[in-house]
């Protein structure tokens, strides 16, 4: 602590504590889950081709007869535009212009640096929230995030697909929950038709979904065992452990209750669980093209760009920032839907 004259008496001297600092949370589950696999590309411009076959059995015939045949393969060619993604900010003199520096106990001045590095924290922060938000909706409903229209895509459509929807019927007490998991998990079995090892089965859950599942009649004594074997972690995983997540694993799934909203928009959607098979295979896969601007055309790309150009003026420092991003369900079968009715 320090001591500092007094904001309301200029002849008495206080003592100057520790800040609080009150900043939103910057919660990044999905882009901390290993789901995504990242791919950075030296074009704007995503292209990937899809083929569909089929295997038969091979009969057995008498010599000498015609053979079977085979079908050949459909090939599909998929090409999708990255988003754009730019940010703008600028630093005045008049921002650090008497002012002291953030946490420094009221004793020392801001600096030009110090206050540039806090804007260019903030900007990555916003574009890592950005990237997790743009996850979870492709993964709510397949669609390409895009709020404004800039591309218009939906993965299920695109590749002739119709996802697995389970009713979970949580709020009929004589629901069997393990047949409905199985549902999900056999779902995704027929999907891995390339011999796709699934290595987890994750559900991230609305807490509407989470409390009517652990509140099942079915369910409850699988968690009050689960409360019973390890109550100090269950306190953990609700107060602070991994990052305010409450998880519970039954019928092997791991459920994982995700309750943030950002700008009026939940993570998942009300009352929905979205199940997703991770196989580590690039199934899920989160593609980056660089900078359109010279000195980046034809460079593979980096996952943010942030240029800071001083005027010569002297009069501002300007800050500008861009990601060029897509997330693309390469296997859209490998995520399903749950609902609570």
């Amino acid at each position: 602590m320090s001591l500092i004259q007094s904001t309301s008496n200029a002849f008495q001297i206080v003592d100057r504590t520790n800040d609080v600092v009150l900043l939103p949370q910057n919660w990044t589950l999905m882009n901390d889950s290993g789901l995504w696999q990242e791919e950075f590309l030296s074009t704007s411009t995503i292209t990937f081709e899809e083929r569909n076959g089929s295997l038969s059995i091979v009969k057995d015939q008498i010599r000498g007869a015609k053979p079977q045949t085979a079908s050949n393969d459909l090939r599909k060619l998929h090409s999708y535009s990255t988003t754009h993604h730019p940010f703008i900010d600028a630093l005045y003199p008049q921002d650090i212009e008497g002012k002291t520096r953030p946490g420094s106990m009221g004793t020392q001045l801001d600096t030009k640096d110090a206050a540039l590095l806090r804007k260019l924290e903030k900007a990555r922060k916003s574009f890592d929230r950005t990237l997790n938000f743009a996850r979870f909706r492709t993964l709510a409903n397949g669609d390409a995030w895009a709020p404004n229209g800039t591309v218009v895509e939906n993965f299920y459509t695109a590749m002739g697909k119709t996802r697995n929807n389970v009713s979970f019927a949580l709020g009929n007490a004589n629901t069997d929950i393990i047949a409905k998991c199985e549902e999900i998990i056999s779902g995704f079995q027929a999907a891995a038709t390339e011999g796709q090892v699934i290595n987890r089965v994750i559900a991230y859950c609305s807490p509407g979904f989470f409390t009517s599942l652990i509140n099942h009649a079915r369910v409850q004594a699988a968690y009050n065992l689960y409360a019973a074997v390890a109550p100090q972690q269950i306190s953990r995983d609700r107060a602070g452990g991994m990052g305010l997540y409450r998880r519970f694993v039954f019928s092997n799934i791991e459920f994982i209750e995700v309750s943030q909203i950002v700008d009026g928009i939940p993570l998942v959607d009300t009352n929905k669980a979205v199940f997703v098979a991770d196989d580590g295979d690039g199934s899920f896969v989160t593609y980056y093209s660089p900078a359109a601007r010279f000195g980046y055309v034809n460079t593979v790309a980096e996952p943010m760009y942030a240029w800071t150009f001083e005027d010569p003026r002297m009069t501002e420092i300007t800050i500008e920032c861009e990601m060029n991003v897509l997330n693309v369900l390469r296997n859209p079968l490998f995520v399903a839907g749950g609902s609570v009715s």
